[in-house]
């Protein structure tokens, strides 16, 4: 019996997990599809709030690895 209540969470867990990420991807696709449609329109290629935040992230995240790299020679 608790083998079978086990597997029942397990499940659970598993369609819960299911449920999360496809709301995540539905709700990320319906957003790029907004923003796509807007530069669109607009025809504007102005980079946006995400777009700068991610740079700023992949400079820093450069600056690390490299410092590390130089750090461990």
């Amino acid at each position: 019996m608790g083998r079978l209540l086990l597997i029942l969470v397990f499940v659970g867990v598993i369609v819960a997990f299911a449920a999360i990420i496809g709301s995540f991807l539905a709700r990320t696709t319906a957003s790029a599809r907004r923003a796509h449609r807007k530069n669109a329109e607009e025809n504007i290629l102005a980079p946006t709030q995400l777009q700068k935040i991610a740079y700023v992230a992949l400079l820093v995240l450069l600056t690390g690895v490299s410092a590390g790299w130089l750090g461990g020679l």
